[in-house]
């Protein structure tokens, strides 16, 4: 039997509207039900049952065909509905086996009759979940974005509210047009691209397509747009220590470009952007720029900040984890230049047969798909939709913050760590929630209270709740509707959603970042005293033990486990180039924190903090996965 059955006949389709007016014109006019029938075109022997229910008081009666074997009723499934969407919208789906599953022990909580294959398989059939699909097609089967849980928790009310604070007061002060805020950012262009699909023959399990090689290498390219649709020529960063000007011959007129050894933008590339901002973009002490990026160590050096506030750029920072929903280059122009360098990468591959591709050619590949991705039109939907320009502080919703309200907590901070970190939350405050998630943005002064409400009733925002649904068609005949029978034991009683416990806030780990206006003067000094205190020098000078030998003293060594001994003898103030560093951080191991883990790549024998690579074991760093 086929899943969908045909109708034959339109017999028992009419709306109950239809009979309650001709009811009501019986019953005013005295018009006979015969000649009503004719008049509405339906069917005397159902319109006359329904005008004996009617004039018995009974307005609630349906008409027309309607399923009776169903497992669980309209509002039921509603209910169902509901949860489901609310699962996803916290990034908590559940896949249909899942909800196959959570039907069924439904059923059997609530007391439900359902078929006997159910109780074998210990879930839903198949045959239920596709006429549910059906009945609901407000559901569909999607598949789901990976989002980091620093994304989904840092994306909150608190933390969005302060950048608008700060973006108001920049505009307030400065009062920038449009083509005076900028946007910059940096991706990473691979000599290895991701095919795009092709037409091929229908039932071959493997279909292939040419890559220059099994890992490619990583070119950075730093884009910069403007809300008024401009854009500046990109800023290349080559994985290579001698960087020749010749590299970007190929590349879009008036770029620039260059070089380090791991081929991500660092504080000496970024001086070097901003050099090249200036020179296309010409902002002064008169006539300032609004520049607004990620807050990235490499992005706010001394160096970088000194040379902004000598050439008028005003640096705005976003908040830590939230530039997939504040940044207008990954809002509305990354995702199509990656496209678009794909597709010029494959026409490369086609034109160059045998040829391996190199970084070499990258910024032509570039130059190709540059036009076409960063357009005037993607550049102001970029601003437009993420309430920079136009300003609109009001531009996300209940919804879009929905995901951090897994981590509303409480913090249960005691009195140590409450001296050191300024901050004081008011007990009594009805609302347990963690606003800055992460703890990214505590306050500055102890003498503040910060008491923000972040809580969402999941139920009430979801617009698909609201509303009024019309009555599924009946059997032929007339039948009194059944009364609403709600789940005795609801989806939410069974499976309730996630929620994070309770979080003690601890002093160790590096600082965490907030949203601020790094060339404010205030910003700008606390970071050169954090600047100066990472970098100052140390002296540890042990004496001699009693034989007139060099003492020597078991240390923390970078690995997990691992102890090294060394000479304690008088350490001398160590630069930044002799030492060793992080590599994703690029933190030397002379400034590291008491008890700080390192872990060694197993290719290259560099070392990087355990928490920068999420302590993996295996560990193999960015630059070796790319060779």
């Amino acid at each position: 039997m086929p899943r969908q059955r045909i109708r034959t006949t339109t017999r028992g389709t009419t709306e109950t509207e239809v009979y309650r007016k001709a009811a009501e014109e019986h019953s005013r006019n005295g018009t006979t039900i015969r000649g009503l029938a004719k008049k509405y075109n339906v069917c005397h022997v159902t319109l006359y049952r329904y005008i004996k229910k009617y004039e018995a008081g009974n307005t609630s009666a349906v008409v027309g065909y309607r399923c009776v074997n169903r497992v669980f009723n309209n509002d039921e499934e509603k209910c169902l509905r509901d949860y489901l969407i609310e699962c996803s919208g916290v990034y908590f789906g559940l896949s249909p086996l899942e909800v196959r599953k959570l039907a069924y022990e439904l059923a059997v909580k609530n007391g439900k009759t359902f078929p006997e294959k159910w109780h074998e398989s210990q879930m839903a059939g198949k045959e239920w979940l596709t006429g549910f699909m059906k009945r609901h097609p407000s559901l569909s089967l999607r598949t789901p974005q990976a989002t980091s849980l620093s994304r989904a928790s840092s994306f909150n009310e608190h933390n969005v509210s302060k950048f608008f604070d700060n973006l108001a007061e920049v505009m307030d002060r400065y009062k920038f047009e449009p083509k005076d805020i900028w946007n910059m950012d940096e991706t990473g262009v691979t000599t290895v691209q991701r095919p795009s699909k092709i037409l091929a023959q229908k039932g071959i399990k493997q279909v292939g397509a040419i890559t220059s090689a099994e890992r490619g290498r990583l070119v950075t390219v730093a884009v910069a747009i403007n809300a008024q649709g401009g854009h500046i020529p990109p800023f290349f960063v080559f994985p290579l220590k001698r960087y020749q000007e010749h590299m970007i011959r190929e590349g879009p007129v008036g770029c620039a470009g260059a070089g380090n050894a791991s081929g991500w933008m660092q504080e000496a590339e970024f001086l070097l952007f901003l050099e090249h901002f200036k020179r296309q973009v010409k902002p002064a002490v008169d006539q300032k720029c609004l520049l607004l990026l990620d807050n990235h160590a490499s992005h706010i050096s001394i160096q970088a900040l000194d040379y902004c506030k000598k050439h008028g750029i005003v640096l705005l920072s976003f908040p830590p984890h939230c530039t997939h929903k504040l940044q207008p280059l990954d809002r509305a122009v990354f995702g199509p230049f990656k496209k678009m360098i794909n597709a010029a990468t494959d026409n490369w591959m086609r034109n160059h047969p045998g040829q391996t591709m190199t970084i070499h050619y990258i910024p032509g590949i570039v130059k190709e798909a540059f036009p076409a991705s960063v357009t005037d039109r993607n550049a102001i939907a970029g601003f437009t939709c993420t309430g920079i320009s136009p300003f609109n502080r009001n531009i996300f919703t209940a919804v879009d913050y929905a995901p951090s309200s897994v981590t509303d907590r409480p913090l249960q901070m005691n009195s140590e760590i409450l001296s050191h970190d300024v901050c004081s939350f008011d007990a009594t405050t009805t609302t347990q929630v963690d606003p800055d998630t992460a703890v990214d943005n505590l306050p500055a002064s102890s003498d503040q209270t910060v008491e923000h409400t972040v809580s969402y009733d999941l139920s009430n925002l979801l617009s698909f709740n609201q509303g009024s649904h019309s009555p599924t068609p009946g059997p032929s005949g007339l039948q009194q509707a059944k009364a609403s029978q709600p789940f005795d034991l609801t989806p939410k009683d069974l499976r309730p959603l996630p929620q994070a416990g309770p979080r003690t806030v601890s002093s160790r780990g590096r600082k965490k970042r907030k949203t601020a206006i790094l060339t404010d003067t205030p910003e700008k000094n606390a970071i050169e005293e954090e600047y100066l205190e990472r970098n100052k020098a140390k002296k540890t000078v042990l004496p001699p033990d009693g034989n007139g030998k060099k003492k020597l003293i078991s240390t923390k060594g970078k690995g997990k486990g691992k102890r090294t001994k060394k000479a304690a003898e008088e350490k001398e103030n160590i630069s930044d180039d002799d030492d060793c560093y992080c590599l994703v951080c690029l933190e030397t191991f002379v400034n590291s924190r008491p008890n700080e883990q390192w872990v060694q790549c197993l290719s290259c024998k560099m070392w990087s903090h355990a928490e920068c690579v999420h302590d993996d074991a295996n560990y193999i760093c960015h630059k070796c996965e790319s060779d």
